[in-house]
Order: structure tokens, then C-alpha cells, then sequence
């Protein structure tokens, strides 16, 4: 199963699926924690060096 990459922008093509975030995750959008176990997209953002970090978004909080 093959995941898509986040990029900037809204497209909700861009994110894996939806599903709950753990305990301590931030929105990389809108810098606000994300509450435990609340809904949200999962997705990834690819950095410079290194492999692709996990990244959540809340459904409905962040624009």
C-alpha cells in the first residue's frame, strides 16, 4: 500500500486516511496540539535529509 505525500495546500488527496492521533501530536498547519485519541488526517511531510515523519491534522479544527 503505497501513501501520498503532504504537501502545502488543503487538497484532502494528499493525506493517507483518517483515524484518531496519538497522545502529543501537533497540526503542522496551525501548530495547535491535537487532543488524544481525537479524529484526524494522517499523513506525511518529507524533510531534507532523512525519511518522511508521520503527521496528524484535526478534522474540522484547522483550515
Amino acid at each position: 500500500m503505497t501513501g501520498k505525500t503532504l504537501n502545502q495546500g488543503t487538497d484532502a488527496s494528499q493525506w493517507e486516511y483518517a483515524t484518531y492521533a496519538p497522545k502529543g501530536e501537533t497540526c503542522p498547519a496551525c501548530m495547535q496540539p491535537i487532543a488524544s485519541l481525537e479524529r484526524g488526517y494522517r499523513g506525511t511531510l518529507e524533510r531534507r535529509s532523512g525519511s518522511p515523519v508521520v503527521v496528524y491534522r484535526p478534522i474540522g479544527k484547522c483550515p
